[in-house]
Order: structure tokens, then sequence, then C-alpha cells
């Protein structure tokens, strides 16, 4: 867990453990990655309206994306009433799936941006594509994890201590910084915030074995210690170097956090299909209420949701996903609705933040014999914010998915045929970094000038810089 916090990290400037919870600044612009693992079919969220569009293109999809909706429905308006929301940006109607209800109203309320036919990756391999996505390098062709991630370029271009701070169980490519051999120089690892201090004694018995081992531990190391720690060329110096840092950061953030009282029972008692992402979203909160506006300089955060590797049985398996995700009693609503009521000096915490929703890969436009989809390449990326201005971004149903391509065929009746990935997240991210810390984006995303674009100018006024 403490991994990432070796000596000479963001440790050396302790937090703050007054009992106080009201923080005395605003927290700072703050990113999020979620990251979805496995390959989400983005294009499941969002559907054409059948009387909105072409003919040609609804009989189409329908017939090659029927299969995922079972047999209950006799037509594509049929499907579509009960299975998606109706939404409208800019006289141009479309669905939402019905499972993501805060989406909808975050969409509706020009929170979301959409933005079609992106890529991340210009493979389908899972391994590969994540460590791009991570990477933030769409044709990084090695299998090589002993490499910077986008995330960690960017903290490094911001001003003070920034670090990222990873809420998932492990921590992700997503985070390492650029010096070879100190890639995790400014990670925390907050599996569970709130037991992140190393152990102390738990109040019960004295002679129970997690106490007698956790005081004998802790006399040691405290006997010890000073002796140890002061021999620079013994071994066992650095273990006791880092006991000495973890105990003090572990025990820094308990206080503060208790000090500010137990979880929101919305939050306490959230019961999603994902445990993991259950206690992620609780991280988060803990990160808004006592971590960011302290000495941790807490500017980046890492998320993850595993499980979209739907080949088959698709419609039951992204259903609850993305009701984990997305749902009006999901993970993100319920802890953003209480994010809202932390408080903050003059700006909302839930205001300074944006949510970048990424994957391995897309899905094939074409459903396979199983109820699923097999891997594609091209996505739908997701972004949420209040400064984000919402909408959408690139052609979501092109015409060209329903007509003969170069070779004479028709992509919604061709097994293979992806969606067509026309921007690089690079050009996507950097537009983000750039409202992070106006000017950073070069460096975080150098070949992003030249990266590809659906249609130029397509991005512009993407943030509210």
């Amino acid at each position: 867990m403490y991994a990432s916090m070796a000596a000479g990290t963001g440790l050396a400037a302790p937090l703050s453990a007054s009992a106080a919870c009201s923080p005395v600044v605003d927290m700072p612009r703050t990113l999020v990655n979620l990251m979805l693992y496995g390959g989400m079919d983005s294009k499941f969220i969002f559907m054409p309206a059948p009387n909105h569009f072409s003919s040609n293109y609804v009989d189409k999809i329908w017939a090659a994306r029927s299969v995922l909706y079972g047999t209950d429905y006799p037509s594509y308006t049929d499907m579509f009433d009960n299975e998606y929301l109706l939404t409208s940006y800019d006289g141009f109607d479309f669905g939402i799936y019905k499972r993501c209800g805060w989406l909808k109203s975050e969409f509706d309320a020009d929170r979301v941006a959409v933005i079609a036919n992106s890529f991340c990756s210009r493979n389908r391999r899972h391994d590969q594509s994540q460590l791009n996505a991570n990477a933030g390098d769409p044709v990084f062709n090695d299998l090589y994890y002993d490499r910077d991630g986008w995330g960690g370029r960017l903290v490094e271009q911001l001003p003070g201590q920034a670090q990222t701070v990873e809420l998932a169980h492990e921590i992700s490519v997503f985070g390492n910084g650029s010096s070879e051999g100190e890639r995790l120089q400014q990670v925390v690892h907050a599996q569970n915030t709130r037991a992140i201090a190393l152990p102390n004694y738990d109040g019960g018995s004295l002679t129970s074995r997690r106490n007698i081992l956790m005081r004998a531990l802790k006399s040691y190391y405290q006997a010890r210690g000073q002796e140890v720690t002061g021999q620079t060329d013994s071994p066992y110096s650095l273990f006791f170097q880092h006991n000495a840092a973890f105990r003090e950061f572990g025990d820094t953030v308990e206080a503060r956090l208790n000090g500010c009282g137990e979880l929101p029972a919305s939050l306490a008692g959230l019961d999603l299909y994902s445990n993991h992402f259950e206690q992620q979203c609780r991280n988060l909160y803990d990160v808004c209420l006592g971590l960011a506006p302290g000495d941790l300089d807490v500017r980046t955060v890492s998320m993850r949701y595993d499980g979209w590797d739907t080949h088959n049985n698709q419609i039951g398996r992204i259903g609850n996903n993305l009701e984990d995700l997305f749902g009006t009693s999901g993970g993100l609503a319920t802890a953003m609705s209480e994010i809202e009521l932390l408080p903050y000096v003059s700006k909302p915490a839930r205001d300074q933040m944006v949510l970048y929703f990424s994957s391995d890969f897309g899905r094939q436009l074409r459903a396979n014999g199983d109820a699923g989809t097999d891997h594609g390449r091209g996505i739908f990326s997701i972004l949420w914010g209040k400064d984000v201005n919402g909408g959408l971004y690139g052609e979501m149903f092109p015409e060209r998915e329903a007509n003969p391509d170069g070779n004479g065929k028709i992509p919604l009746e061709t097994s293979g045929a992806d969606v067509l990935g026309q921007t690089s997240t690079e050009k996507i991210l950097a537009e983000v970094c750039d409202w992070m810390e106006p000017g950073v984006s070069g460096n975080v995303f150098p070949g992003a000038a030249s990266a590809d674009i659906e249609t130029p100018g397509l991005l512009d006024g993407l943030m509210a810089l």
C-alpha cells in the first residue's frame, strides 16, 4: 500500500493533523482518470432516435445489434422506447441507456461532453491498449511498463508538490513519473483511506494475536529506529526510514479524517455490483474531504472499474457496470452528491473536478453469435465537469457505417468492423491538461499538435479555461 511513499517524496511535509474539518483553502482543479478495463462498448450507451435518423442506418444497426437485447422487442422502435432515455442536443435526438440516469441528467445540464470516434490505441490487445491508454500514447507499440504515464507527466508540470492519488487496488502506469527508477515519487496509494495508517492498538484484548504483534513491531521500530536510521551503510536503514514516514503519514491522515466524522450514510451503505468500485467512491469523497486542501497537494486521481470484456450476454453484464458508474443511485452520483455539500470557502469541490472516462478500446459494430461484442478499436470518450462545455463532439452515427466502403462492404453488416477512430485521445487530454494549468499540454502530450482529429477545430471550446 505504501510502496509509492518512499523517503524523499511528498511525505517530507506531513499533513496537518488538525481535528477541524472545514478546509481553509479551496480545492484546486483536480483531474480524475477513471479507466474502464476490458474494452467498453461505449456505442451501446448511445443509440440514434428512430424517428430522427435515416431508416437506412436504423434498419442496419438494428440488424447488426438486435441480438444484444434478447427476443423481447419486435422492432428497433420498441427496443429504443424501452431501453433508452430520449435526449436531445442542438436539435439532434438520440438515446442514453436507461440505466445511466445520472449521466443523462448531467448531460442535460451541459456537464458531459461525448467525443465520438476517438481512440487511445490502434490495436485490439487488452494489455497493449491498456498501457497505451494510461500512457496517453496511442501508437506506443512495446509492452513495456517501466515508462511514464500521462498523469505522472501532468503532475510534474503543475506548481507546488502535486501528487497523484491511486484509489484502486493497484497502481496503474497512469501516475508513473518521467524519472526512471523514481516512477512513483509523486504517487500515493490509498486503496482504503479509512484504513491507511499502519496498525495501532485496536482497543480489543491486550492478549490478542493482532495486538501482541502490533505492539511488538511498533516497540521494536521505536527502540532501534534512531540507532539504525543513523547508520547510512546499514542494509536496514531504509526500512526504518520508511516505517517512520509511513506511520507519521498514516496517523495524520487518519486523524484528519476522524476529525471530520464518519462517512455519510449514503456512502457508508453504498451497495454496488462492484465492491471494489464502492470503496473507490468512498475514497474519492475522502480525498475531497480531508486530503486535497492539505499539504498533500492532490491534483490527479486514478480510479478503475473492471469487467467490460463483454463477448457474451452483454446487456446483463454491461448493464450492471453502467448502473454502478452512471446510474441515479450509482457510485458517482452518490459520491458527487455528498462532495457537493463539503464546506469549501468559495468554490464547491465538485465544481473543481473533471472526470475522464476511457477504456482499452471499443467493441465491434456488429454483435457476435453469443449476444456480445468482440474487440474493436474506436471509442466514445466521455468528460464530466462544471468546466466541461457539454455536448456532442464528432459524428455519433455516421452514415458511412451503413453504406458500402471502399471495398464494397457495409461496416454494420461486416463482422470485424470498428467504430472508426478519428480523434486521438492526445487531442482531448491536451485540452484537459491546459484546463489544469494553462500551457502545460505540450510537455504532457508532445505529439498532440500533429495527432489525428475528426475535423479541424472539433475540440475548440471543449473546456472553459
